[in-house]
């Protein structure tokens, strides 16, 4: 009886359903491979332009495949329900660390929408459309903010079609996308990898003598008089740890399993290993992308071509696609011929699948933080709505559209930044990452999950003395360190000190608010919800 006064359902009504391949598809599509490897070569070295990809990946790959996996597979084995970072903050901090956390990742995945449905359409699409030879359609997409408002709202439509119809046709979807995803990606590391750095400048100087552009050898002393500052020739260990805060979408995304630990088949299995496997695959390609790159171009023009790409185009560029890292892979593949073309179209169409799906992602997480909120008790009990046909929360499905095509009005119209996506990823970090890490160090010591605990599988598991949960939460924080210098100290980007520390603090004091409100209420009718983080929502 007191059970079912605690929580909002006898049963959850989600369906586990979800495979090993499925889990880790879910993570995997979440670190996002082509697009990732853009915003760590674009967005990061054309900050810090001595970066040496090599290293930050091994860097990277290490720190995070050890502490991710730990912290998110243990904490989302021993609790596997759906709905995120939320359940295990809450019944192993605080209920109020738990939801205002929560509400911060809430609005971080809200944020996503609006800042990754743009990348579909530029450079995705826009790249796609150039290298087939369609530049007007590219020049359309570019022309107008009305123009990029309409695609992305149509991708959101996609997106939320993908996902409102039950688990297992977006699992189906999802499959399909992320083959064909990792297909072009294939592609992208083969041509860097079998084309020579010979062919790449004879491709380039004979584009550029047709579209009246830059020749190679002029190119890098071009962005370097625009930069204001040469292009290395070499690398630093000081930029090598700067660019690992783009890098971290390769190595840090694969969290989002916990959103549907509740729909996985073995969850003390399935969660641990696909986060391990999420985590490897990514590594794999950005080696094998980056050898390719110091072969073909090697690391000066590639940090020039990062700088244009990011800043430009510098005076004189005309080519009719950006410097960006797949654009480089499609110069080296030349232009002429409809078999060339379909390569690098495939390429471009790579990018597109892979942004499409971390917008689609946000519809699978979003809905079911408020879904774990509404089991216990913290929100409206329409939150647990599961629609019987579906298996899938569609009302919480229906609220995402909505806010999420209301931020991207507003993204287009009025507060673009081509950095915030970078920004989201600093606010992830410190309002999700570092506490749920954090968690993760204290799970074996907390009194109020002590009962948790002592059912976990991975209690026995332990190394030099101490429980691997700890070990998991203590490398991650490491981990997470390294990326918070690099935002800080080392000024990855400026906007995280104003606008995002803003919204962090502020929605982390709605969350408090929201507790308290929904706390007060549920007491006013006979429930106290102190009951409820005890011990875990129904299965």
């Amino acid at each position: 009886m007191a059970e079912e006064l605690a929580f909002a359902r006898k049963a959850s009504g989600l369906v586990r359903g979800l495979s090993m391949l499925d889990a880790f598809a879910v993570g995997f599509m979440n670190q996002g491979l082509t697009p990732s490897i853009w915003t760590t070569i674009t967005l990061g070295m054309s900050v810090f332009l001595g970066a040496n990809l090599i290293w930050a990946t091994i860097i990277s790959a290490v720190l995070a495949g050890i502490g991710f996996p730990l912290v998110w597979g243990i904490l989302g084995g021993s609790m596997p329900r759906s709905g995120g970072e939320y359940i295990y903050n809450s019944r192993i901090i605080h209920p109020i660390v738990g939801i205002a956390q929560s509400f911060g990742d809430a609005a971080i995945w809200l944020m996503w929408i609006y800042v990754l449905a743009p990348l579909t359409i530029d450079p995705g699409l826009t790249s796609t459309f150039q290298f087939a030879g369609w530049a007007k359609g590219a020049n359309w997409l570019e022309s107008a903010n009305w123009h990029t408002f309409l695609i992305a709202s149509v991708i959101n439509v996609i997106a939320f079609l993908f996902v409102v119809f039950g688990i297992k046709i977006f699992a189906i979807c999802q499959k399909a996308v992320m083959f064909f995803g990792i297909g072009g990606a294939t592609v992208i590391a083969l041509v860097l990898s079998l084309r020579s750095h010979h062919v790449l400048v004879n491709n380039w100087n004979a584009l550029a003598l047709k579209y009246h552009s830059l020749s190679y050898g002029d190119f890098v002393h071009s962005v370097s008089a625009a930069a204001g500052t040469a292009m290395p020739t070499g690398t630093n260990f000081r930029a090598t740890i700067g660019v690992m805060v783009a890098m971290s979408w390769l190595f840090a995304y694969a969290y989002s399993i916990s959103f549907i630990a509740g729909e996985v088949k073995r969850p003390d299995k399935t969660i641990i290993w696909s986060n391990m496997f999420a985590i490897v695959v990514p590594m794999i390609f950005m080696l094998w992308t980056a050898i390719g790159l110091y072969h073909v171009v090697g690391q000066q023009f590639l940090a020039a071509g990062a700088w244009n790409d990011q800043n430009g185009p510098v005076a004189g560029y005309a080519l009719p696609w950006s410097s960006h890292f797949f654009g480089l892979a499609a110069i080296a593949m030349g232009t002429s011929g409809w078999f060339v073309k379909l390569v690098n179209v495939i390429m471009g169409l790579s990018f597109v699948a892979f942004a499409l799906w971390f917008v689609t992602l946000s519809y699978l997480a979003f809905p079911r933080i408020l879904f774990a909120w509404g089991m216990d008790r913290m929100g409206p009990k329409w939150f647990t709505d599961v629609n019987p046909r579906f298996a899938s929360p569609v009302k919480n499905h229906v609220l995402c559209f909505g806010l999420g095509e209301a931020l991207i009005l507003l993204n287009t119209f009025w507060f673009s930044n081509k950095m915030q996506n970078v920004t989201v990823s600093g606010l992830q970090i410190t309002s999700v990452f570092a506490i749920t890490a954090l968690a993760a160090v204290l799970f074996p010591y907390m009194k109020r999950c002590r009962g948790i605990w002592d059912s976990s599988p991975y209690k026995k598991w332990s190394f030099l003395g101490l429980p691997v949960v700890v070990w998991g939460g203590l490398v991650n924080l490491f981990y997470l360190g390294i990326l918070m210098y690099g935002f800080i100290g080392l000024k990855a980007t400026d906007t995280l000190t104003k606008f995002g520390l803003i919204l962090m603090v502020a929605v982390w004091v709605v969350g408090v608010g929201w507790y308290y409100y929904w706390k007060s209420r549920s007491k006013s009718v006979g429930v106290d919800v102190s009951m409820t983080y005890g011990e875990l929502p129904p299965d």
